[in-house]
């Protein structure tokens, strides 16, 4: 339902009446946006998985282009790391909280204070799955 146009002369309404208007149009749309988000989700769990199990990652349909990837993130495991980090005993990382000062950590690994690889088994590795929809521009013979 398109909101209605208004005049150059615009006349002076109350703010009740103003929502009065909107408050419809906006809980229409925003009941089709929330059907449409459901279908979409869903739609993009399925095209992710049929293109995992397939190993496909890249596929082309008409002028509709999919790129499904896999990252990875990593991520410390924090109770670990603060237990190896008071193996190595370097003064300034670990707080009073106990909780690693992620600073101080990149910047002692960066001034060799600490080797990254001593502190791998502190990390865990997340696989993000992500799926890219574009619409090619195809030019016409």
């Amino acid at each position: 339902m398109p909101r209605k146009q208004l005049s150059l002369i615009e006349e002076v309404r109350m703010p009740e009446e103003k929502l009065a208007d909107i408050l419809p149009v906006y809980e229409a749309n925003k009941s089709q946006m929330d059907l449409y988000k459901k279908l979409v989700d869903k739609d993009n769990k399925e095209i992710k998985s049929i293109m995992l199990e397939a190993n496909i990652t890249e596929f082309v349909a008409d002028d509709i282009k999919a790129i499904c990837s896999i990252s990875i993130r990593e991520d410390f495991i924090e109770e670990v790391l603060i237990n190896k980090l008071k193996e190595i005993d370097v003064p300034g990382i670990i707080k009073q909280k106990e909780y690693v000062d992620m600073d101080a950590l990149e910047n002692a690994i960066y001034n060799g204070k600490i080797n990254a690889a001593a502190l791998a088994d502190c990390q865990i590795k997340k696989e993000i799955v992500t799926l890219r929809v574009n619409k090619l521009n195809r030019k016409e013979d």
